[in-house]
């Protein structure tokens, strides 16, 4: 690790190893409670005259202490899931919070997350490019088949044409910067992963016709031109349909995979403070006394976080 570890972690640290050591001594009593319980059961007097009040009483007695036993240990077991929870939660935000800067392997994997929300941005971004482009593409089209132009003068048809080839060309110039875009998101993730991904990758950026293509449609006779127009806008709108959603659930996949990665780390490197706070962060004290220290840092971190979300809803109310 290359951050040293916060003090506000070493703490929740403690604070879980006496939680997981109170939980160890009560699940312990409560077996033997329920035990003895048992054997309390197996001598129930039988019923009529064959027991004498005496008996009878001594059983209930002996029962009814046994269950306000388990009663009271339960009570215990119930708080301590309660510190559980709350130190569970608190523990993996702020591991997150730290493990970026304390570990490479999680920085790599929580960095790359973030690169993979970058590609699905610019990949969203082609929607309206090719949009566009299938419109443009449509347009000249109809152009050269001759469809609500056939009346016009040959000059006009020509200079109509020209404008219609301009945009278009125009749309795929942006559409080509679009994709760059994507292929410069992708190398990121390349450079950012190559050595960690274990052959994780994001899915290839799509294809689109380029500017140098509608400098070769200008030059094609009309039925040629009328193809590769045809093509172009078949392609576009296929990509907005279902094209884009595709490409969008495998970068989802890849997203998934960085954050289990993660995860992963965060779980491991868990495992191990948790091991050192047990050898280190605690020592011998009464059950009841720890459960009530618990219990009013977990009422501390509550009051805080209300308190945090109240500010934050200040804040945003004022604006």
């Amino acid at each position: 690790m290359n951050a040293p570890l916060p003090a506000e972690i070493a703490s929740l640290l403690q604070d879980e190893a006496y939680a997981i050591l109170c939980r160890e001594s009560l699940v312990e009593e409560m077996d033997k409670i329920k035990s003895a319980k048992e054997q309390i059961l197996t001598t129930r007097p039988p019923f009529g005259m064959l027991a004498s009040s005496e008996v009878r009483q001594e059983f209930r007695t002996s029962l009814r202490a046994a269950m306000d036993n388990e009663a009271g240990l339960q009570g215990r077991l119930d708080q301590i899931s309660q510190i559980d929870a709350w130190l569970k939660d608190d523990i993996d935000k702020a591991l997150q919070n730290y493990l970026p800067l304390g570990s490479q392997d999680y920085r790599i994997c929580h960095e790359a997350t973030q690169v993979v929300g970058h590609w699905e941005h610019t990949i969203q971004a082609l929607h309206e490019l090719a949009v566009a482009l299938a419109r443009d593409a449509h347009a000249l089209n109809v152009l050269v088949k001759g469809g609500t132009v056939s009346g016009m003068k040959a000059s006009l048809v020509q200079q109509t044409r020209a404008r219609a080839l301009a945009n278009l060309r125009a749309t795929a110039l942006g559409m080509q910067a679009g994709l760059s875009s994507v292929l410069d998101v992708q190398q990121e993730f390349i450079l950012l992963c190559d050595s960690q991904a274990d052959g994780l990758k994001l899915p290839s950026a799509p294809a689109f016709r380029d500017a140098a293509w509608v400098d070769h449609v200008a030059k094609l006779s009309d039925s040629q031109a009328g193809a590769e127009l045809g093509a172009c806008e078949i392609e576009s709108r296929t990509f907005c349909a279902t094209g884009m959603i595709a490409l969008l659930r495998e970068g989802g996949e890849v997203r998934e995979s960085c954050i289990d990665a993660g995860r992963a780390i965060l779980a491991k490197y868990w495992r191990q403070l948790r091991i050192h706070a047990q050898e280190h962060y605690v020592k011998a004290r009464e059950v009841d006394e720890v459960i009530a220290e618990l219990s009013k840092h977990r009422e501390a971190a509550d009051a805080k976080r209300r308190q945090a979300t109240f500010e934050s809803a200040t804040v945003a109310h004022l604006r």
